[in-house]
C-alpha cells in the first residue's frame, strides 16, 4: 500500500482473486489497468476494471480495490498526485474551478480503454522511465494534466451556463408573483430558491437586509391595506386572501404594523385627508422603511396617508416590482448599514 510519501512514484501492483488494497490517503490517485478484471468499491458506488481502463479518485474519500472473484490476477499501475504539486501548472482562472474539480473525483471517474483520452494517456505511461528522477515525476504530470485538462474544459463549458448565487436569488424572486409571496410558506420558498430555509434567510440579510419572513409579513400586509380599500370587502376574507388562516393573528400583525385595527384603518383610509388621517402619522413606519426596501419609499416623508398607501400598495404585483425599489435606492446588493448595525432589521417590529 502507498504513503503519503509516494506521490508521483509509479507503482506495479499484482492483486490475487479476492485480495483487496485500501486507498485512502490523501491526493488524487490515478489506476491504470494492465490485466486481469478488477473492481474499485467506494461507499457510494463499485466500479469494474478491465485492461487500458484508467481511474480516478479523490484518495480522501477513500475506497478498495481488489481483484474480480474468479477472474484471476488483477494488475495496474498506479500513481498519486498531492494537490499542493499541481498548482504551479494551473492559471488563475483554472484555480477557481479546482475546488470543483477536486469534489468532483470524490466520487471517482473512469475512462473507458476506448476512450481517446485513455489511449493517449497509456502511450505517455508507457514512456515514464523506470528511475524515479525528475523525468520519471514530469512524465507522471503530463499525464495528470492530460486528464484534468479535460476536466477543466468540461467545468469551463458549465460555468457558461453557471448563474452566481446572488443572480440566481434576484432571477427567481422577480418571478415570484404577489400571491405566490403572500401564501407560500418559507419552506416553500427555499425550494423555489434551491436551498434550505437557513441558507435563504442567510441570503436575504446578506443582500436585502431582511429576513425572508419579515419581506413576506409586508406584502401581506401591503396586499391587506388594498383590499381594505373596498367597503364591502369582509375583513375576514381579506385575512383569507392575505394568507391568514386566523383573524385574530391578522388583527394583531396589522396593528402591531400600522398602529390601529384593519377596520378602523379602513375608516381613517375612506375619508379624505382630515385630522382622524393625520393622527396615524405618529404609528410605527414599516419595518422595511430605513432599508428603502419599502415599496412606499419617500412618501412616508409627506405623512402616513392612509389612502396614499392604499393606492401605492395595489400597484405591488410581484417581486420585481419590490426588487425595482431596491435597485431605485442603489440598495441591491449594496453595502449599507441596516439600523442595528449588524445588517438585520430588529426583527421584534415585524409580526412573523
Amino acid at each position: 500500500m502507498l504513503t503519503n510519501t509516494d506521490h508521483l512514484s509509479l507503482r506495479l501492483t499484482r492483486l490475487q482473486s479476492l485480495q483487496e488494497i485500501d486507498q485512502k490517503r490523501e491526493g488524487l490517485i490515478f489506476v491504470f489497468s494492465k490485466g486481469g478484471v478488477g473492481k474499485y468499491t467506494s461507499k457510494t458506488a463499485t466500479q469494474r476494471l478491465i485492461a487500458a481502463d484508467i481511474l480516478v479518485f479523490n484518495g480522501v474519500s477513500g475506497g478498495k480495490l481488489a481483484a474480480s472473484d474468479g477472474k484471476g490476477e488483477f494488475v495496474f499501475w498506479t500513481f498519486s498526485v498531492c494537490f499542493e504539486n499541481l498548482l504551479p501548472l494551473f492559471a488563475s482562472n483554472e484555480i477557481s474551478l479546482l475546488h470543483h474539480i477536486i469534489e468532483s473525483f470524490k466520487a471517482a471517474k473512469t475512462y473507458p480503454a476506448v476512450n481517446p483520452l485513455a489511449v493517449d494517456c497509456q502511450r505517455l505511461l508507457a514512456a515514464v522511465p523506470a528511475d524515479f528522477n525528475l523525468d520519471h515525476r514530469g512524465q507522471l504530470l503530463r499525464i495528470a494534466a492530460s486528464i484534468l485538462s479535460l476536466e477543466f474544459k468540461a467545468a469551463q463549458t458549465q460555468r457558461g451556463g453557471y448563474v452566481r448565487a446572488e443572480d440566481h436569488m434576484v432571477q427567481v424572486f422577480e418571478k415570484l408573483s404577489a400571491s405566490e409571496l403572500i401564501n407560500l410558506s418559507v419552506g416553500e420558498l427555499a425550494a423555489r430558491f434551491s436551498c434550505s430555509r437557513r441558507h435563504l434567510n442567510r441570503l436575504f440579510h446578506q443582500h436585502f437586509g431582511v429576513s425572508v419572513a419579515a419581506l413576506r409579513m409586508e406584502t401581506r400586509l401591503l396586499k391587506a391595506v388594498s383590499l381594505l380599500r373596498d367597503a364591502n370587502a369582509k375583513i375576514i376574507n381579506v385575512a383569507e386572501q392575505c394568507g391568514f388562516n386566523h383573524l385574530g393573528l391578522f388583527n394583531t400583525c396589522f396593528k402591531r404594523r400600522f398602529g390601529s385595527s384593519p377596520g378602523q384603518w379602513r375608516k381613517s383610509a375612506l375619508q379624505t385627508e382630515n385630522a382622524s388621517a393625520r393622527n396615524l402619522e405618529s404609528q410605527p413606519v414599516c419595518p422595511l422603511h430605513s432599508t428603502g426596501m419599502c415599496p412606499l419609499g419617500d412618501q412616508l416623508k409627506n405623512g402616513f396617508s392612509p389612502a396614499v398607501m392604499a393606492t401605492v400598495a395595489s400597484k405591488i404585483t410581484d417581486g420585481a416590482d419590490i426588487l425595482e425599489n431596491l435597485k431605485q435606492r442603489n440598495l441591491i446588493f449594496g453595502t449599507q448599514t441596516m439600523p442595528n448595525g449588524k445588517g438585520n432589521l430588529p426583527e421584534s417590529r415585524v409580526c412573523e
